[in-house]
């Protein structure tokens, strides 16, 4: 009996150290705050396997602050080849200017051979007094 568990046991092991990982990464982040570009830093989010959740810090300049929090999972729709294949990539973008804070929520959903990258754009407005701040925050996101 312990010697047909030792193989298996290994074989188990072998096969949790070499699992899928997949990886979020942010580029060419920018924020437009009223006349000003504000740059942001490049990101990379290492999922624990295939699917998976992450946090990171993509803007700090100023009194402007932004992170992200992604998730990555995939869809089981039997009835569906199309959709059985699909990726599904949720975004939780918050966006700190002074005081005031604001939260976007973007889904993105990746077919079958798509490439899985996309372009996100958000517009965030923070009211002060009378007076509006819009802050658009872009960057390019893949699951790679």
């Amino acid at each position: 009996m312990k010697i047909r568990f030792l193989p298996m046991l290994a074989a188990l092991l072998l096969g949790l150290g070499t699992s899928a990982q997949t990886k979020v990464s942010i580029t060419q982040v920018q924020a437009a705050d009223g006349q000003h570009t504000l740059q942001g830093n490049d990101a990379v989010i290492q999922l624990a396997g295939a699917e998976g959740a992450g946090n990171t810090a993509i803007l700090s300049s100023g009194d402007v602050s932004a992170t992200v929090h992604a998730k990555v999972s995939s869809h089981n729709v039997r009835r569906s080849s199309l959709k059985d294949s699909a990726v599904n990539l949720i975004l939780e973008i918050n966006l700190k200017a002074g005081k005031d804070k604001d939260n976007k929520r973007v889904e993105k959903i990746f077919y079958m051979d798509q490439a899985r990258t996309a372009t996100v754009s958000q517009k965030f407005n923070f009211k002060q007094g009378i007076t509006m701040r819009p802050i658009t925050l872009t960057f390019n996101i893949a699951i790679e």
